[in-house]
């Protein structure tokens, strides 16, 4: 407990020194370790923060901490959990925010290593989310497209361009295979808490794209030509998705094409 005070005492300290950006982009590189593991890794990579600690700590006249009162010691990584999701509460809705306080409340009595392991797994898909759109916040131009998968129809993908790292999560993942594998030919809109998840099938290809806000008519075209194309030239699709460098570089530019076109 004393390690996790101490380095919430030096997160407050870097934040009143104008350090809050740099420290917050260090700590998202970091979503799986504890509060006080994440500070000390933060600490080796910024070391003008740990310059800074010293100069503030050398400054006379600092009063002792009081010592805090003493209270049932919780588990490592009961407290790494609860500082995850202090960090990322904000993404979660309020009744939502409310569950999450009470199970870690209960955890603290309870000590459920099970119960545990599926707040660590909910936590974790927050982190990916906020991870998603640090990575969006720090592009030049907002751009309606985000990213895009082709997939074998229901089977494995072919090619991928974007800001893929939340499609590549396992139940994303798993839900767009589903929906890629359709009999039918035609177009899928999915609901996602990141965008618009748009998923064009065909006879044996599929291509899903994931949007900030809903794509108009134009986009969709776009989409079903390419899937048309893809299917009529079997021997060229063989070639360009056998090569995984020609695959990127295909999805890359299909990916700037759906971008200038849902502008």
């Amino acid at each position: 407990m004393a390690k996790r005070d101490d380095a919430a005492l030096k997160l407050l300290r870097w934040e009143l020194e104008g350090h809050g950006k740099v420290v917050m982009e260090a700590m998202l590189r970091h979503p799986d370790k504890s509060l006080a593991e994440a500070v000390d890794l933060i600490e080796q990579e910024v070391p003008a923060l740990s310059a800074s600690d010293r100069s503030t700590n050398d400054s006379p006249g600092e009063m002792p901490a009081p010592a805090a009162p003493s209270r049932p010691r919780s588990p490592p990584e009961l407290d790494a959990l609860s500082q995850e999701f202090q960090t990322f509460r904000h993404l979660l809705h309020p009744r939502e925010a409310k569950e999450v306080e009470a199970t870690l409340k209960e955890l603290v009595r309870s000590q459920d290593r099970a119960a545990m392991s599926a707040l660590r797994r909910r936590l974790r898909a927050l982190s990916l989310q906020a991870a998603f759109w640090s990575e969006l916040a720090a592009g030049h131009k907002e751009s309606n497209a985000i990213a895009l998968v082709i997939l074998r129809k229901g089977r494995e993908v072919l090619a991928k361009a974007g800001e893929t790292a939340y499609l590549d999560q396992p139940e994303v993942a798993e839900m767009i295979r589903r929906e890629s594998e359709r009999r039918a030919k035609g177009t899928y809109v999915l609901h996602l808490p990141v965008g618009r998840l748009v998923v064009m099938t065909g006879e044996g290809a599929s291509i899903a794209a994931l949007f900030r806000r809903a794509p108009g008519k134009d986009v969709v075209q776009v989409l079903v030509k390419t899937v048309e194309a893809i299917e009529e030239n079997k021997a060229a699709a063989t070639k360009t998705f056998g090569n995984e460098k020609l695959a990127g570089k295909y999805a890359e530019a299909l990916l700037k094409l759906l971008q200038k076109t849902s502008l």
